[in-house]
């Protein structure tokens, strides 16, 4: 059964190479598992580079080849409504993808599980409020889209009561970061997200760290493990809020998540240094439950033959699927009543900080609902 995944690896600047590598090592593991009913995943890589024409051949690739019956854990940044047109002309089902549109969140053939970097990027907000930030900056790669995103998180700051004070969007040729650390600071900001590719993030921190910035951050469990905040400068670190939609593999409690037990012996097994507990991401973490929820749906589902059609089918019908306790249980065709994203299934994501004590996160005892805090 074949299933494809696009995401940019050997990329300048954003490589999201965490997402094959965990779907890689759930294949082997679940085939070893016994696939589906018998039948054994097959999974093609396409690097998109992170560059546009590269990522159409990759999604036209995976339509043309009739054995793939399914997207696991993609990510399209440059031209994803092109390849979800694509995916729409052929009823290529994708499943756990990071969508960054409407028209990939919305779309028919998409079952995500998170909301995908827009998620990301609210749901730091409830993250730096539960760490005492009300004023905030936001630094974001330069894509004269700051005033979009101005509009669709409005609702949610003035519910958080929470005032956002500039949106700094940093070019790609930008070398020198404390200019940018000097302009949130100007402007009475406590506080910034990090809605940054990791290595450019990690030169603001370095910038930081060299004006001894007072500002606190908030980064995700998908660019963050453990290894890299163990790394950052102890000042930084303990003032670091952090979200997701899927929790860290490594916390104060992981007893709340028994799974990660079975996640981090698949990546063991792949021998793969980035998949190791303290190395690894909620990115890596995404391609697992992607393959899991391919395999679960289509256990339940029952289905004679596993074709295009008919894992679409079985994506439509499935209700409640349990991802244990990672996301809520799932309905992958559900819809929100938010009209910006009417197309999404779960806005549940976790919160939380670093313990520098114990050299873990923590995770705070309740989801936030991003759609509810929108309004």
């Amino acid at each position: 059964v074949g299933v494809e995944v696009v995401t940019p690896i050997e990329a300048p600047g954003t490589s999201l190479r965490d997402y094959a590598d965990g779907t890689q090592a759930a294949v082997d593991a679940f085939n070893k598992r016994g696939g589906i009913k018998g039948q054994c995943l097959d999974l093609k890589v396409c690097d998109s580079k992170f560059d546009g024409p590269t990522e159409v051949a990759c999604a036209r690739d995976e339509t043309a080849d009739q054995n793939i019956v399914a997207g696991l854990a993609s990510t399209f940044v440059t031209r994803e409504a092109d390849a979800y047109h694509l995916f729409e002309s052929a009823g290529l089902a994708q499943v756990g993808a990071q969508v960054t549109m409407p028209q990939a969140w919305n779309s028919p053939v998409s079952f995500e599980y998170t909301m995908g970097g827009s998620g990301t990027l609210l749901s730091a907000m409830p993250a730096l409020k539960n760490i005492g930030v009300t004023k905030f900056a936001v630094f974001v790669p330069q894509s004269g889209q700051s005033g979009a995103l101005k509009t669709f998180a409005a609702p949610l700051i003035k519910t958080l009561n929470m005032q956002m004070t500039d949106i700094i969007e940093i070019p790609a040729t930008a070398v020198e970061f404390t200019q940018f650390v000097k302009r949130a600071e100007g402007t009475g900001a406590q506080g910034a997200i990090l809605g940054l590719p990791a290595n450019t993030a990690s030169q603001i921190i370095d910038a930081m760290d060299q004006v001894k910035s007072p500002l606190k951050l908030s980064g995700a469990f998908g660019t963050f493990s453990q290894k890299t905040v163990e790394e950052l400068p102890p000042d930084i670190a303990k003032n670091m809020a952090f979200s997701d939609a899927l929790p860290p593999v490594t916390s104060t409690e992981p007893s709340r998540w028994p799974v990660y037990n079975v996640v981090l012996d698949d990546f063991k097994a792949s021998g793969k240094a980035n998949l190791a507990p303290e190395s690894a991401t909620s990115q890596s973490v995404n391609g697992w439950v992607s393959v899991y929820a391919l395999i679960k749906v289509m256990r339940d589902a029952d289905a004679s033959k596993i074709t295009r059609q008919s894992v679409k089918q079985a994506f439509d019908k499935a209700k409640d699927v349990p991802v244990f306790g990672l996301i809520p249980p799932w309905t992958p065709a559900k819809t929100s009543a938010n009209l910006i994203f009417s197309g999404i299934s779960n806005s549940n994501y976790w919160t939380g900080r670093w313990d520098p004590s114990k050299k873990l996160f923590v995770v705070d005892p309740k989801q936030v609902d991003i759609i509810a805090l929108l309004g």
